[in-house]
């Protein structure tokens, strides 16, 4: 109900009270009809018995059933007569026309009421009339009294009661009829009096239907009369002044989003564009040129030396020198040319129709511009420089990212040749190529990290001499691998640049730490003995982070330390001694061992070795190579060798690869030798399959 129309309310609380009064009425006068209609025929059946019943008396005394036959078919004749009979007292037929539905009419006794489906049926018993006898009573069942003696037949007439039921339903469907009209006349003006009061109220609801659809404007007709006239005026008055308000809220807003639509695309420092602008900028450059309409110019500059001036003199410093050299950078570009901030220090600009030969000069120019500028800060006088990575808008480019990124990349050139100059970005320069690769190479290995595309291969540390011990741990060197999205097996020398470069190094070394773990756990699983893993750490040193993740990892998968050795390169501990020694001392306290590797090849003392005395030192594969021709070769192996007896660690020989390698490390008493000569690297899987059929075998 809730959902009805106010028009349908108002006929419904019309028209309930008349239709449940009429329906009342209406039960009452059919109810009545038809108890009258059923008394009606009692009436007439007791009629009919009593009247039959003193005629019949002369023709059941004489047996005479001549006027019997006459009696009933007279009777037969009536309207809804069936049947009729007439008996003597010990039930003997005396006359019958018709077939009565009642077997025991016969029976004398009380005057009876019978009734079936479809029919009913009144005895009467035949008296003598020389005796006193009853009244037939009023109602079809009465009792004869004591005196049965004087009945002398029963006499009994059946009638149909159809044309009863006929008048039922005529009297039922002449009440519905009258019920009917009634309620139609009641209709009819209940929605007269409703329209009257629905259509003001559907217009003041349309009214306020419009206004809710922002259409302030909307009035509706004050035609009504009343407490509807009153609300149709006050809907007016209200609307009239709900459009002024909105036309007063509208001019603010409009103000208030111009200055918003501004701050969007400007940045609130330097007040020149964003980097969002800049780049929807550069997206309708690189359509002109895609249509050939115009070339354009990409230039990221980069200021020098700025991070200084943050930490000297404070951000706000900082700040007051970015609002005024990009005040300055505005005033010496061209009107047609875009200079945008993109972050920080960085700017981006876009020199529009111009060719190589005229951008290099407007970027030198601003580059000169920057590098004669001088910022002065308190007692402090700053100067600072713009690296410059400049690369034409042609219709390779991908996307406006592509060429954000390859303007970067020429920034970051810039830099790397000594800073405060112009780097022209070509496709074809080598330096960009490899820049690019790079970053290519960034992008899958850190793609392989997520994807867990990194796996270790294996290959076996051995003696040289003698036989390995029954007992000890199988020594065996996890190599570092990727696999490429084609699935072919990438070595490290390959992604390690990149991975350094963009500081990939730790995610890399702590991915090593958890698969070493994991690999000396299914050693021991398949009962293979204990295994002592060799790891080379891509090249992190942060002590700290790295101990914490090899104290959680080998916890986690209940590996001990001791089966761990992680090896740093020499030129690696040379350049970050202190990190290393800090590393080789939380190692040992761990529990793990440490190995300096590629040794003798670099720049080291070996007084290194008494700083942070190692487990094992590896022989780098130059001096490996060379030692059974080279004599300083030769003598460099003897002197770690003799380091090692002398400090307790053991010397291993890396690249191992062929026979006379092998047998000139063997006479020259190096302890343990690694490489092709004894076996090539295998997954680790496969590496842990060979193992064990060698053993089998």
């Amino acid at each position: 109900m809730n959902s009805w129309r106010i028009r349908h309310r108002l006929l419904f609380l019309a028209l309930l009270p008349a239709t449940v009064l009429s329906l009342l009425l209406l039960l009452y006068f059919v109810v009545d009809g038809l108890k009258g209609l059923d008394e009606e025929m009692r009436v007439r059946g007791v009629t009919t018995v009593r009247s039959l019943a003193p005629a019949s008396e002369y023709g059941v005394i004489s047996g005479h059933q001549g006027s019997l036959r006459a009696l009933a078919e007279a009777t037969l004749r009536q309207p809804d007569v069936r049947s009729i009979g007439i008996a003597d007292p010990d039930g003997r037929i005396l006359s019958l026309l018709g077939t009565p539905h009642n077997p025991d009419w016969r029976q004398p006794g009380a005057a009876r009421l019978f009734e079936g489906d479809g029919w009913i049926g009144f005895v009467a018993g035949i008296r003598r009339t020389m005796v006193e006898f009853e009244d037939f009573p009023e109602v079809p069942r009465v009792a004869v009294g004591d005196d049965g003696d004087r009945q002398i037949g029963v006499v009994y007439v059946e009638f149909s009661t159809e044309s009863l039921r006929a008048r039922k339903r005529a009297l039922i469907r002449d009440g519905l009829l009258i019920l009917a009209a009634g309620l139609a006349v009641a209709a009819a003006i209940a929605l007269r009096m409703a329209r009257g009061i629905s259509e003001p109220l559907h217009r003041l609801i349309g009214g306020v239907g419009a206004m809710g659809a922002g259409r302030l404007d909307a009035r509706v007709p004050a035609d009504s009369a009343g407490e509807l006239a009153i609300l149709e005026r006050g809907f007016n008055d209200m609307a009239g002044r709900l459009q002024e308000l909105h036309e007063t809220m509208q001019r603010r807003i409009d103000d208030a989003t111009a200055q918003l639509a501004f701050q969007a695309r400007h940045d609130p420092l330097t007040g020149l564009i964003n980097r969002r602008e800049f780049e929807r900028r550069l997206e309708e450059a690189l359509h002109a040129v895609r249509a050939g309409r115009q070339r354009h110019i990409l230039c990221f500059l980069d200021l020098d030396r700025f991070k200084i001036i943050n930490d000297t003199c404070g951000h706000v410093a900082g700040d007051e020198l970015l609002r005024q050299l990009a005040h300055l950078l505005q005033g010496r570009i061209r009107d047609g040319d875009v200079l945008g901030r993109l972050g920080g220090d960085e700017f981006g600009i876009l020199l529009a129709d111009c060719d190589e030969a005229d951008a290099l000069r407007v970027a030198e120019s601003l580059r000169l511009l920057v590098e004669d500028y001088r910022f002065s800060w308190q007692e402090h006088v700053f100067a600072v420089g713009a690296s410059i990575g400049m690369i034409g808008v042609d219709g390779t480019a991908k996307d406006v990212a592509e060429l954000l990124s390859l303007a970067d990349q020429g920034c970051y050139l810039a830099k790397e040749k000594g800073r405060n100059r112009v780097h022209v970005c070509r496709r074809d320069d080598r330096e960009f190529l490899v820049r690019r690769g790079e970053m290519g190479w960034a992008e899958r290995l850190a793609h392989a990290l997520d994807e867990d595309r990194l796996f270790f291969a294996a290959q076996r540390i051995r003696p040289l001499a003698g036989d390995e011990a029954g007992d000890g741990p199988v020594h065996a060197q996890l190599l570092l691998r990727l696999r490429d999205d084609n699935g072919d097996t990438v070595l490290p020398s390959v992604f390690l640049p990149a991975a350094e470069r963009f500081e990939l190094v730790p995610a890399i070394d702590r991915w090593a730490v958890g698969a070493a773990c994991r690999a000396i756990a299914r050693f021991g699983e398949r009962g293979k003995g204990p295994l002592l893993a060799s790891v080379s750490l891509a090249g992190s040193v942060g002590a700290d982070a790295l101990l914490a993740a090899i104290e959680a990892e080998t916890n986690r998968y209940g590996v001990p330390p001791s089966s761990l050795c992680f090896c740093i390169g020499e030129a690696q501990a040379s350049l970050h001694l202190a990190e290393s020694m800090r590393l080789a001392q939380g190692l040992r306290a761990l529990g793990c061992r440490f190995c300096l590797e590629s040794f003798g090849s670099g720049f080291a003392s070996f007084s290194y070795l008494r700083h942070m005395p190692p487990d094992f030192v590896k022989i780098g594969p130059p001096i490996v190579r060379k030692i059974a021709t080279d004599h300083v070769s030769r003598t460099i192996a003897q002197a770690i060798r003799d380091m090692g007896r002398e400090l307790g660690f053991k010397v291993i020989a890396e690249a191992v690869d062929d026979g006379i390698a092998y047998s000139a490390l063997r006479d020259l008493g190096i302890d343990l030798g690694q490489g092709n000569w004894f076996e090539a690297p295998l997954p680790f899987e496969a590496w842990l399959a060979q193992l064990g059929e060698a053993a089998t075998a």
